[in-house]
């Protein structure tokens, strides 16, 4: 009768590997040395480890091995809607379908239903990387996961270059010759907007330009119309860089009211932003979409055992000159 106290992480322990490890040896996968394989078969043997609970669904998994799981902050952003769009195009090619769950209220929830319901894989949309124990639960059931607009080195990702697109910025507003720039951007700071301001601010440097150049932060989700107007009542003020292009918008009609001559940047492009005209960084949620779903299938197919951390190059998209647009 096995011994009810031993447990899979006891096996993996003891038997000098991961959770990954005994669980393809528990689901007779051909990927483990016949060496390790043999080494904890003898410790399961040994202790008669037969598993239950949580352990049980890696012998007998309820695998989907046709569905992905999408986890999503925050449901109401534009940019995210479009990756979301390419990305299911992609999967869809490969006959794969794509489950989404909305992590904003309580993410380890969102894992567990993953985990019962035998998904083949998990994407991680945007700045909200998954805890230790979600990460955990994902790598004892062998689920690969790949995250989207975010990286970490122990992890799989695919991301634009958000610090190459700051740069990119600062070229643009050192070439017009601007003394006083704005950099306007979300209170609760992310990855992302660290990276693109860093990368403006370092290239300025670099350039000794005598810009003079302020950040303020906003609430986040707030609309920007009210303060982009203040902004541009300083008919010194060259240009502002908005953290992303929703929050640039409230300046485009800002802008727009005051006739005003300042140059606006915002940043990923998103549909509406051509038809406002706006001077904006893409980083193609297409392309994203397109190469996240290639990925994620990339990783299902060689059993997790892949690494993918792919980085693309974003590009400015200049849509005005330095004058106003709305003289007539």
């Amino acid at each position: 009768m096995g011994d009810q106290n031993i447990t899979i992480k006891d096996i993996a322990q003891k038997a000098g590997v991961g959770l990954g490890t005994v669980s393809r040896v528990l689901n007779n996968n051909p990927h483990v040395k016949d060496s390790t394989r043999e080494r904890i078969l003898s410790i399961i043997s040994e202790f008669s480890y037969v598993p239950s609970g949580a352990a049980r669904m890696l012998v007998s998994p309820r695998r989907s091995q046709k569905s992905v799981g999408l986890l999503i902050p925050r449901m109401g952003n534009q940019y995210f809607y479009e990756i979301l769009k390419s990305l299911n195009e992609q999967l869809k090619k490969e006959y794969y379908s794509l489950m989404i769950f909305n992590t904003e209220e309580e993410q380890g929830e969102s894992v567990r239903q993953v985990v019962e319901q035998g998904l083949a894989g998990v994407i991680v949309l945007g700045d909200e990387p998954l805890g230790a124990r979600e990460q955990e639960l994902l790598k004892m059931h062998n689920i690969p996961c790949l995250y989207i607009d975010y990286y970490d080195e122990d992890s799989n990702y695919i991301h634009f270059d958000n610090y190459a697109g700051g740069r990119t910025i600062a070229e643009y507003f050192i070439s017009l010759h601007y003394r006083k720039v704005i950099l306007l951007g979300e209170r609760d700071v992310s990855l992302q907007q660290r990276d693109r301001f860093k990368g403006f601010n370092d290239r300025v440097k670099e350039e000794g330009s005598p810009f003079l150049i302020s950040e303020i932060d906003i609430p986040n989700g707030e609309d920007t119309l009210n303060l982009s107007r203040t902004l541009l009542g300083d008919r010194k003020l060259g240009g502002i860089f908005y953290f992303s292009d929703e929050m640039a918008f409230g300046g485009v009609q800002a802008k727009k009211e005051l006739h005003s001559h300042a140059t606006l940047v915002g940043y990923d492009d998103i549909f509406p932003s051509r038809f406002l005209n706006l001077t904006t960084v893409r980083q193609s949620s297409e392309t994203l979409g397109r190469e996240a779903g290639r990925s994620i299938l990339e990783l299902i197919r060689s059993n997790n055992e892949n690494k993918i951390q792919k980085v693309l190059e974003p590009e400015l998209i200049i849509r005005e000159s330095s004058e106003s647009l709305y003289e007539q």
